[in-house]
């Protein structure tokens, strides 16, 4: 493993997973230049630290760092901006293939700054309706503007570093929870409901889940970034999936709630019952990795965030 202290250039630098990402190589001793969109409502998610530059550049623009940043060197690029990852925008046509363009040019930048390896956030809705076990060589079949362009942002990368000699990480993320959470999550909703002792509705909630918890998503994105070996599409998920009703029936008895679990009342989706199994085990024989945070303490470092918050 490479202990030698790397210095970053990372996108999408306050974002959920990215503000961790940053954290890890701070406490690392890394340099980081975190790039961020102009008036950001959540830079206090990042620390104050000497390490870390921030610059405010919108995704756009990006072919403009080269002359904005400082001449030094520049090891990794990580780049996880991406707009419209839920809802409607999802399949917004449009803004799907402006993230394509930013992220061919993020890598375009990477080159141009002599980064060593590019350290792209791929997606779970690259292989499309997922059932059972999935590991990297299952088949793709995206059904979202977003994961068509995330799996065709990966095939350029890799035509791009095969040109350019630059080594290309595709960590293809599946479902993070986590303090700075989507609010309208599942985890995050049930949470606040039960927390309130409010009737829950649910589908039946029988499909295989998988939830990892974000600091140990950031762990495995700075392992893959300073582990020289690290090539190519890695899942990124706990590799320990369960029936999602087992996570819901959890979160209920961590908080005593009274809450009352209504399986069974919401209709699955057109898409029918969605049930996924991600392995994982080339993050664990190339990282000699495994999970830190079980679901259970991971909840409530969650609560405790709220707690805070509330």
């Amino acid at each position: 493993m490479n202990k030698e202290k790397q210095h970053i250039v990372i996108t999408g630098g306050t974002s959920f997973i990215g503000s961790y990402i940053i954290k890890e190589y701070l406490k690392n001793g890394n340099k980081v230049t975190a790039i961020i969109r102009p008036n950001s409502k959540n830079i206090s998610r990042l620390p104050k630290d000497e390490l870390l530059h921030i610059i405010q550049l919108d995704m756009n623009e990006i072919n403009k760092l080269k002359d904005i940043i400082q001449k030094e060197q520049y090891d990794l690029f990580y780049h996880l901006a991406w707009e419209g990852i839920r809802g409607n925008d999802r399949d917004n046509k449009g803004l799907q293939q402006t993230n394509y363009d930013n992220t061919v040019e993020a890598m375009k930048v990477a080159i141009e700054l002599g980064c060593k390896a590019f350290i792209g956030s791929g997606s779970q809705a690259e292989y499309g309706k997922c059932v059972g076990k999935i590991d990297e060589q299952s088949a793709t079949a995206p059904d979202t503007e977003y994961g068509k362009a995330k799996l065709k942002a990966y095939h350029s990368l890799e035509e791009l570093a095969g040109k350019n000699g630059i080594r290309l990480v595709w960590a293809r993320i599946f479902s993070v929870y986590g303090v700075y959470d989507y609010e309208k999550t599942l985890i995050m909703t049930a949470l606040t409901k039960m927390l309130n002792n409010e009737p829950i509705k649910l589908t039946a909630c029988t499909q295989k889940w998988d939830y990892i918890y974000v600091e140990d998503v950031a762990r495995i994105m700075y392992l893959l970034g300073i582990m020289h070996s690290a090539e190519g599409i890695y899942n990124i998920a706990s590799g320990n999936s369960k029936p999602l009703k087992d996570f819901i029936i959890k979160m209920k008895e961590i908080l005593k709630s009274e809450s009352e679990l209504m399986f069974g009342v919401i209709p699955y989706g057109n898409n029918g019952c969605v049930s996924f199994e991600p392995v994982v085990e080339r993050l664990k024989e190339d990282l000699d990795w495994k999970c830190q945070v079980e679901f259970s303490e991971g909840i409530r470092k969650v609560l405790k965030s709220m707690e805070l918050e509330g």
